[in-house]
């Protein structure tokens, strides 16, 4: 059963809360005419796109990185996959800006402008996103999005926590879910070879992604 077929059986887990069901049928309809109107329409392909974001607030804007990798057919496409660092260039070196470069592995920092915003999205395109607590991760870069370009990802999304704990409370009722992404990843036995950067969150959610996915199938 492919990954779409399977998606198609968990459909709540595309839902959003109101408020962003209404901010993007806004944000379509200002885009209408626009050369982002097609990544407003439906996705008919069998490809999703892993999303890892880390922003970390400064004095002029934030630093926001972020990382995006392909899967599909149950492979991760790791030699796919979009990484950039956005923020401002003349912002001081400090303690907290370091910390950041050291632990998203990112690149050196660029101006967050139109072309680079849109190459983030041209690459995301409009293929279903994966990731963990995705409402919350990716809230800077959709406000920075919002600022640029007029409108947030309109992408179908699929919340990796909130996957991991309905499977987790279908099979095993008596088990409180475990809360941090470390945790699930050692509770479905996903390697985390690499998470301390960016890319390597974006691909352990991709791979617990898949690791669910194929718990479900066996379960179907």
């Amino acid at each position: 059963m492919s990954g779409m077929r399977l998606l198609d059986r968990h459909v709540t887990l595309f839902s959003g809360s109101l408020r962003t069901l209404l901010r993007r049928e806004s944000d379509r309809r200002r885009c209408a005419d626009s050369p982002y109107a097609w990544l407003f329409q439906p996705y008919m392909g069998e490809e999703l796109v892993a999303l890892a974001c880390t922003s970390t607030p400064s004095q002029s804007s934030p630093v926001i990185s972020v990382a995006a990798v392909v899967l599909s057919h149950q492979q991760v496409h790791t030699s796919r996959a979009f990484v950039i660092t956005l923020g401002s260039a003349k912002q001081p070196e400090s303690a907290t800006l370091r910390r950041h470069h050291l632990l998203c592995e990112a690149g050196e920092i660029l101006p967050p402008n139109s072309d680079n915003l849109s190459a983030l999205v041209e690459f995301i395109g409009n293929r279903p996103i994966v990731g963990w607590q995705l409402e919350q991760s990716i809230g800077a870069l959709n406000a920075l999005l919002s600022k640029r370009l007029n409108f947030a990802l309109p992408n179908a999304q699929v919340d990796v926590a909130k996957l991991h704990q309905r499977q987790l409370r279908r099979l095993h009722p008596e088990v409180e879910a475990p809360s941090s992404f470390d945790q699930a990843l050692a509770c479905w036995q996903v390697p985390i070879t690499g998470m301390q950067s960016v890319l390597g969150e974006a691909t352990a959610s991709a791979l617990l992604y898949m690791r669910l996915q194929r718990i479900m199938a066996q379960a179907a």
